[in-house]
C-alpha cells in the first residue's frame, strides 16, 4: 500500500473532527463549528501523543488509519513508526480481500470475500479490472499466479510474447498505476551428476529497507533420488545476485516433486516431501535440514497436509483427516525435533459446515485441501468440484466456485504495512 497525499489544506482554524464508527470505519465529518471548551479538550487529548495512539489504535480498519496520516505531520510520523504499525497489524491483521480462482480450463477470476466493509469496495473493483486487463492484454490463459506479498503478485508466464519460454513477472493489482514488470531469465543448472526437481519461487524480504528480492530456488537429487541438494538465486534492484549451492544431505526416503508446495517463514523456506518429512533450507546458512513428522501425521495424499503460517511468524501443519483438520505447531527455532510438534486444535467438518454438509459425507464425499492458500488463519478446502473457505478460528465456511475443476486458489491479503517513501517523511504538504 503507496500512500499519495492530497495537497488541499484545511482552513485556518478550522477543526477537523474523525468519529469512529462501531465497526471502526472513520469518516471525515468536514469543518464543523465547535465551542471553544470542546476545542481545548480535543487539542489536550489529540495534542499528547500517547493518547493519540491509542485513539488511533482503536481504527478497526487499515484505510481509516491511511487516512489519518493526512491530518498532519505530526500524525504522519506517529503512524509511519515502525512500532506502531507493528502493533496495529497486531491488533487488526490484515483482512482477505478476495480469493483469486484459477481453473483447470485457463480461467481466472477473484472472488470477494463474504461481510466485507464498503471501503473495501473500490479497491476490489480496481483489482478485478486489472487482473481482467492482464488476462486480455498479457497473458492470455498461460500464466501462473506463484506468490503474493503486500499487494505484489509474482506470476509465470508462458506464451508468444515470451518465445514459449518461461518467464517471471512482477504486478501489483492494488497500485495499477506500476509497470508490468518482467524479470530476465534466469537459467537454473544443478551440479553434473544430479537429477533437476522442484523450481520455487518467492519474495523474500531481507534486511529493513522494506525492498523486496525473488528467490528461485531449484532442488537437484541424485539419481536414487536419497541425497540432496539446493541451488538458490536471488533477483534484487533490476539484477540476479545471488547464486549459492548449498550442502548435500541425505533423505529419510526418496524425494518426490511437488510442484508449489513451499513456504517461508522469517529466513528459512519450508518444502513438504514425501510422507514422513519436511525438507527446510536455511537462507542464511545456505544449508538444509530435515523435520521429521510426528505419528499420526505421515500422509499418503499430498493434498492431504498443507503448511502454513500467522502473523507470529511460526510453523503450522494443517492436516485434513477424513472429516477432520488436525492443527499442529513446530517450534521452527529446534528444527529436525519431532517432540516440538504439538496438536493444538481439532476442527469437525461436519460442525463447521452446518447444513451445508451432506449425510452422505460419511462415506461418499471426495474432500481434499486445494493448492494456493498458507494461512494458518483459513484453509481452502476442495469438496467435490466445489471449494470452500473455511476460517479455522471463526469456525465459519464461505463457498468460493461450485461446479468446476479449480487448479489454484489463492488468497488475496490486503498489502500491509503501508509504505511512506522518503519524499511523503521530508515534503512540506502538511503542517
Amino acid at each position: 500500500m503507496e500512500i499519495q497525499r492530497n495537497k488541499k489544506k484545511p482552513r485556518k482554524g478550522a477543526a477537523m473532527v474523525v468519529v469512529v464508527e462501531a465497526e471502526g470505519a472513520s469518516q471525515d465529518k468536514g469543518d464543523l463549528p465547535l465551542s471553544p471548551g470542546v476545542m481545548d479538550e480535543a487539542s489536550r487529548v489529540l495534542g499528547n501523543n500517547d493518547l493519540l495512539k491509542e485513539i488511533l489504535l482503536s481504527l478497526g480498519l487499515h484505510i481509516p488509519l491511511v487516512h489519518a496520516t493526512l491530518v498532519c505531520k505530526r500524525w504522519l510520523h506517529i503512524i509511519a513508526n515502525p512500532e506502531f504499525l507493528g502493533r496495529f497489524g497486531k491488533l487488526h491483521p490484515p483482512r482477505l480481500l478476495a480469493s483469486y480462482v484459477s481453473t483447470m480450463s485457463g480461467c481466472h477470476m477473484l472472488v470477494p470475500s463474504q461481510g466485507l466493509p464498503t471501503e473495501f469496495v473500490s479497491t476490489l473493483s480496481r483489482a478485478k479490472d486489472y487482473f481482467s486487463d492482464l488476462e486480455k492484454n498479457w497473458c492470455g490463459d498461460d500464466f501462473d499466479v506463484l506468490d503474493w506479498c503486500n499487494g505484489q503478485v509474482l506470476i509465470s508466464v508462458e506464451n508468444s510474447i515470451t518465445d514459449f519460454q518461461q518467464r517471471l513477472a512482477i504486478c501489483t493489482p492494488l497500485n495499477p498505476t506500476k509497470d508490468f514488470t518482467f524479470i530476465p531469465h534466469r537459467q537454473l543448472d544443478v551440479p553434473q551428476g544430479y537429477i533437476k526437481m522442484d523450481i520455487y519461487d518467492f519474495f523474500y524480504e531481507k534486511g529493513n529497507d522494506g525492498q523486496m528480492s525473488i528467490y528461485r530456488v531449484r532442488l537437484g537429487c541424485t539419481p536414487t533420488r536419497k541425497s540432496i541438494c539446493a541451488m538458490i538465486f536471488g533477483f534484487k534492484d533490476g539484477a540476479w545476485s545471488y547464486n549459492h549451492i548449498s550442502t548435500m544431505i541425505d533423505l529419510p526416503s526418496q524425494w518426490l516433486q511437488r510442484k508449489n508446495s513451499g513456504l517461508l517463514i522469517d529466513t528459512k523456506f519450508y518444502m513438504l516431501g514425501p510422507s514422513k518429512y519436511i525438507l527446510g533450507l536455511d537462507l542464511v546458512s545456505m544449508s538444509l535440514f530435515i523435520i521429521d513428522l510426528p505419528n499420526g501425521l505421515e500422509h499418503s495424499n499430498p493434498e492431504m497436509l498443507q503448511l502454513s503460517r500467522e502473523e507470529d511468524s511460526k510453523l503450522y501443519i494443517i492436516h485434513l483427516n477424513g472429516l477432520q483438520l488436525h492443527i499442529w505447531f513446530h517450534d521452527i527455532n529446534n528444527t529436525g525435533n519431532t517432540s516440538n510438534c504439538v496438536l493444538i486444535d481439532t476442527i469437525s467438518l461436519l460442525e463447521v459446515f452446518g447444513h451445508i454438509a451432506n449425510p452422505s459425507w460419511d462415506s461418499e464425499v471426495d474432500i481434499k485441501i486445494s493448492r494456493g492458500g498458507n494461512s494458518g488463519d483459513f484453509i481452502y478446502l476442495h469438496v467435490d468440484d466445489d471449494v470452500y473457505l473455511v476460517h479455522i478460528k471463526k469456525r465459519m465456511v464461505e463457498k468460493v466456485f461450485d461446479n468446476g475443476k479449480v487448479f489454484r486458489v489463492h488468497p488475496f491479503m490486503m498489502a500491509w504495512p503501508p509504505t511512506f517513501t522518503k519524499k511523503i517523511m521530508m515534503g512540506n504538504i502538511l503542517k
